[in-house]
């Protein structure tokens, strides 16, 4: 489905088979000699059929794209090169999250597997249950083969369809997310770093000692923009975009709150801390979540329980056998 968004900006819904989320808000500026896709959905065979069928609609000549990925998650992601390779046009995209996509290219890889899993079995995250996550996280499943992109840092300016789109860089849902403001317009394509209805995922990433604290950094950072519409990657448009970032905020605090109960009870791994959280998600117990939504949901605690550690009001504390759990100070 498209939907104008103004005379030259268009947004594309694009389906997410096997996810929570549905769909993918993506936008197409339409200019006079260049073409702007942001953002393209899985590297997958529906995904690629409804984008382009789409971008036929509307007129859009491939030799005339070139597309913006706002961050390295698959389903952002995962179509570019294909499309970029048809359309011979520039992907513009930030170094750290360009990298990030051509390492977890290899995640098919053994080696590279390990080294995935390895990030959160110290964490209570079982071997077994990696395994699991391999065939059934559509992230992994349909992410994209190698990029070749043109990197853009914070401050760029791209010029398409008449906007001049400034480059803000807004780390926290991936360590190098970028976003784009028109000033004079106050239109803001927000990537995955604020949501409508629901929060971004914040975990912890290799190298990142505080993703959360990255991520509520970026939130402060935007919310000195004056932003009349907010264009999100998923769900609706945003049309109150700092009433929204202080509800974000608010339920930043809330959490950490939350997880400074639960530790009150004792050290507790971010597995544990996490299956003691409360999700809005529709199933009856931690037990039936499926295996994805775990690995999220664990991650999500890791980056509170890091959060929490940098406040110096929890410490982290590794165990024989290289087990690693929280404790309160």
């Amino acid at each position: 489905m498209i939907k104008a968004i103004t005379d030259t900006i268009y947004k594309i819904d694009v389906p997410l088979p096997d996810t929570p989320l549905k769909s993918l808000n993506a936008y197409c500026i339409k200019g006079q000699d260049r073409h702007l896709l942001i953002d393209t959905g899985f590297n997958h065979p529906q995904c690629f059929e409804a984008l382009t069928a789409a971008l036929d609609e509307l007129g859009i000549e491939r030799r005339r794209l070139d597309i913006l990925v706002t961050h390295m998650h698959a389903d952002h992601s995962g179509l570019a090169p294909r499309l970029a390779k048809e359309a011979s046009g520039t992907v513009w995209c930030s170094v750290g999250d360009g990298e990030g996509i051509n390492n977890f290219a290899g995640v098919i890889d053994e080696e590279a597997r390990t080294y995935f899993a390895n990030r959160m079995v110290p964490h209570g995250f079982s071997r077994q249950q990696f395994k699991e996550l391999i065939v059934s996280n559509p992230a992994i499943k349909y992410a994209s083969p190698h990029l070749s992109f043109m990197p853009v840092k914070d401050g760029d300016e791209l010029r398409y369809g008449g906007y001049v789109l400034r480059v803000i860089k807004t780390p926290g849902h991936t360590p190098d997310h970028i976003t784009l403001y028109d000033a004079e317009r106050k239109l803001f394509f927000a990537g995955d770093h604020i949501l409508g209805s629901i929060t971004p995922n914040i975990t912890r990433w290799p190298g990142v000692r505080d993703s959360l604290g990255n991520y509520l950094n970026s939130l402060a950072k935007i919310s000195r923009l004056d932003i009349a519409l907010a264009l999100p990657g998923h769900r609706a448009q945003i049309e109150n975009t700092q009433e929204r970032i202080q509800q974000i905020e608010a339920h930043h605090a809330r959490r950490l709150a939350e997880v400074q109960r639960i530790l009150a009870d004792g050290p507790a791994n971010a597995y544990t801390v996490a299956s003691r959280m409360i999700w809005e998600m529709r199933y009856p117990s931690w037990e039936d979540f499926p295996m994805p939504q775990k690995w999220f949901a664990t991650g999500e605690a890791l980056a509170h329980l890091d959060r929490l550690v940098v406040m110096g009001e929890a410490e982290e504390q590794t165990r024989d056998g290289g087990a690693v759990v929280f404790a309160r100070k």
